[in-house]
């Protein structure tokens, strides 16, 4: 009798597999769209307001040229090791700007902080990196390959000249791709700060090994 219900019981477990794959694309999606929908909003309102709050970004203190992570995070963590985490880690992050990649067909939120319950649905900046069109590094870390936030699967597809925009407050900046390359974990000189206006994009590899990071640097082109 048993035997007869194994293949029944394997079916059911199934559909609950892939149901609760489903549920978890769904969530990503929404939550995504919010979060970008209500910043866009914000921005709008910016806009229209006259003497209205500054659409300056935070200023970010930096007092060396070294970062002070010791390790690039791994972007393919298990999700699931925010249960350990405070409360407050599990709630939406606050939104700097979104990013915007033509070429990956990538529109994601960037939360302000790199960790991993902000990087659930969108992806991440680093806090002690400059921010969007300001002098120094303005370093994002995101997911690659896993059943929460995606966003950055394709980020190995980026070539020299290819162009990555961020909207934030009222500006949008183009940063455009000069090069890629792949570091160990240790090689926290990624993160360092620069004269000039730039951007670096993390993200772990190989897919779902994660030994190495990939990143993809870029300096700022114009400003809108």
């Amino acid at each position: 009798m048993f035997k007869k219900l194994i293949p029944w019981i394997l079916i059911v477990l199934g559909c609950l597999i892939i149901g609760f794959a489903i549920y978890l694309k769904a969530d990503t999606y929404w939550n995504q769209h919010k979060l970008i929908n209500q910043y866009e909003k914000y921005c709008e309102n910016i806009k229209n307001q006259k003497g209205g709050p500054s659409d300056n970004n935070p200023e970010v203190s930096l007092d060396s040229n070294k970062p002070t992570e010791k390790k690039l995070p791994d972007t393919i963590m298990n999700p699931d090791q925010e249960n350990e985490k405070k409360e407050e880690e599990r709630k939406l992050p606050k939104i700097i700007g979104i990013m915007s990649i033509p070429k990956l067909d990538l529109k994601v939120a960037i939360g302000d902080g790199s960790s991993n319950a902000a990087m659930r649905y969108t992806v991440g900046h680093f806090l002690e990196t400059a921010y969007p069109g300001e002098n120094g590094n303005f370093a994002v870390i995101g997911h690659r390959s896993y059943k929460y936030g995606q966003f950055f699967n394709r980020l190995d597809e980026l070539e020299k000249g290819d162009s990555i925009g961020i909207k934030s407050g009222t500006k949008t900046y183009e940063y455009i791709v000069t090069e890629k390359i792949v570091v160990k974990p240790e090689d926290t000189w990624v993160l360092n700060t620069t004269a000039k206006p730039t951007i670096t994009l993390i993200t772990c590899s190989p897919i779902r090994i994660a030994t190495h990071r990939l990143v993809v640097k870029g300096v700022l082109n114009k400003i809108n």
